[in-house]
């Protein structure tokens, strides 16, 4: 009577033990899951808390509403126009335009105005 008690627990555990190890790695996932989201809540609060800094406010404050300290000196600094050309080393004054050549066109002028 033993042995057909423990035939019968054993044959229980053996169809449990897929059902159990789907279980666990359902739990693993999910833990998993959890990790990544109490990251991105610390990731959040700590964005949250440098939005509600006061060099945050002065940051925003400077580049959309042009503020600035008293203490502070503002330059402006505007591009120039002739990016693209080259004076020669030699004071020639030829200039030259990069933008019409090739890679291997702009590197023969470019080693040719060095010399």
């Amino acid at each position: 009577m033993a042995l057909v008690i423990i035939f019968f627990l054993a044959v229980s555990v053996a169809k449990l033990w897929p059902q159990k190890t789907v279980i666990e790695a359902r739990l693993q996932n999910l833990e998993g899951k959890i990790g990544e989201t109490e990251k991105s809540n610390l990731d959040l609060a700590r964005l949250l808390s440098y939005f509600k800094s006061r060099s945050y406010l002065e940051r925003e404050a400077k580049l959309k509403l042009n503020v600035r300290r008293p203490d502070e000196n503002v330059v402006f600094i505007y591009e120039d126009g002739n990016e693209g050309e080259i004076k020669n080393k030699e004071g020639k004054g030829e200039e030259f335009n990069f933008e019409d050549l090739t890679n291997f066109g702009k590197w023969i002028k470019y080693l040719k105005s060095l010399f």
